[in-house]
């Protein structure tokens, strides 16, 4: 391409991002788009196993927070661990899910134990906003998938 072709198409897309930012700028301010992710603040702590493994997560709902606490297993009491792997509120429909999974906690060590193991934990969390519908779901280690649902909550 000829050097002088290269600075016009530059600025023409340069101008062009310019005027598609300027062109949207306050389109998107108080307008009924979802946030997604904000104002959930949780505390994760592993725990002596009080459920069965194949039991759903316990979960009850005090206003704004939402307290889960279930048993997972997962391999290896040496690599292996229970973490909350996922967290995120959806506003438009007051939706709080929560996923807690059997986790790989190795690293760069090798040859970890090859026993089975079961972990209790508690999550809590809180929500700066209304809570309709809560979902806790966990991953066991081989797949296993228990979840509970709370719908209808004010």
């Amino acid at each position: 391409m000829h050097p002088e072709k290269r600075v016009y198409r530059r600025r023409f897309l340069a101008g062009t991002a310019a005027l598609g930012a300027v062109g949207t700028a306050g389109c998107l301010s108080g307008s009924d788009l979802p946030v997604v992710g904000s104002s959930v603040d949780t505390e994760f702590e592993r725990t002596d196993a009080e459920l069965a493994a194949h039991e759903p997560p316990e979960v009850t709902v005090d206003g704004n927070t939402v307290a889960v606490r279930g048993t997972i297993e997962f391999g290896s009491s040496e690599c292996g661990t229970v973490d909350l792997a996922y967290t995120e509120y959806e506003y438009s429909q007051e939706r709080l899910d929560l996923l807690v999974v059997a986790a790989d906690d190795s690293g760069v060590r090798t040859g970890c134990s090859d026993d089975l193991v079961e972990a209790g934990y508690r999550l809590e969390a809180t929500v700066n906003e209304g809570v309709r519908r809560v979902s806790a779901t966990e991953h066991h280690v081989f797949g296993e998938t228990y979840s509970t649902t709370v719908e209808g909550v004010d």
